[in-house]
């Protein structure tokens, strides 16, 4: 079970120019969604 962690500010500017959205929510926990657009592969 992962308590916390953090994200440097450099790679959630790196995520958001792929087009990737990352959601933490917590409430009685954490957790995460990851939402990656069906071309990122081609991008890359």
């Amino acid at each position: 079970m992962i308590a916390g962690f953090k994200v440097d500010e450099e790679i959630i500017h790196d995520l958001e120019r792929l087009d990737i959205e990352l959601y933490v929510r917590g409430q009685h926990g954490y957790w995460a969604s990851l939402r990656v657009e069906p071309d990122l592969i081609s991008r890359i």
